[in-house]
C-alpha cells in the first residue's frame, strides 16, 4: 500500500514537472527537483529488482522424481531419477501409527551400486527425512529406503539445485 501512494505520489510529481517545464523555458536548463517520496519510491524500486536479481542467481530445487508412494513395505529400491546438477536431493517418509518403526535411505549410483551418501535413521511418523549429496549431472541414481519394524507405505521424491 505505501508502494503504491509513493508511486502515485512520483507520478503526480512528474506530470507536474513537465508542466512547469513547458511553460517556463528556463525551467528546462535545470533539473525537476524530486521530492523524498519520490526517491523512496526509486529506492524500493531498485532493492526489489536486486533482490530478484539474487534470488536467481542463488537458483533453487527442481523436481526430478516423485512424489511417488509404495505400498506397505520393508525395503523399496526406488526408480532411477537423473540430476541435471552437481547437487542432489531426496526425501521420504513413512508412517506408523505409533508403532515404533524406523526408517534409513541410502542414495545409490545406478551404474556400479555405489551408495553415495547414507542417512540416518528416523521414526516413521509422517515427517519428510532428507537426505542431500553431491552428484554427477547427468548420472542415474535411486533410493534404498529400508523400514526397521512393521511394514509401511512409504512416500519418496527426489530433486536437483540449480
Amino acid at each position: 500500500m505505501q508502494i503504491r501512494d509513493c508511486l502515485a505520489l512520483a507520478t503526480a510529481t512528474a506530470a507536474l514537472g513537465g508542466a512547469v517545464a513547458m511553460a517556463a523555458p528556463a525551467a528546462q536548463a535545470q533539473p525537476a527537483p524530486q521530492t523524498a517520496s519520490a526517491t523512496q519510491s526509486a529506492a524500493v524500486q531498485s532493492a526489489a529488482a536486486r533482490a530478484d536479481a539474487a534470488s536467481v542467481a542463488r537458483g533453487s530445487w527442481h523436481l526430478i522424481w516423485g512424489p511417488k508412494k509404495h505400498a506397505p513395505t520393508k525395503y523399496w529400491a526406488t526408480p532411477d531419477f537423473v540430476p541435471r546438477s552437481s547437487t542432489l536431493g531426496v526425501n521420504a517418509r513413512c508412517w506408523n501409527g505409533g508403532d515404533g518403526t524406523k526408517y534409513k535411505i541410502d542414495v545409490v549410483r545406478t551404474s556400479d551400486k555405489k551408495v553415495v551418501k547414507k542417512g540416518g535413521w528416523g521414526y516413521c511418523n509422517g515427517g519428510w527425512m532428507t537426505v542431500q549429496t553431491s552428484a554427477r549431472s547427468g548420472t542415474a541414481y535411486y533410493m534404498r529406503i529400508y523400514l526397521k519394524g512393521k511394514a509401511h507405505t512409504v512416500e519418496a521424491k527426489a530433486y536437483y539445485y540449480r
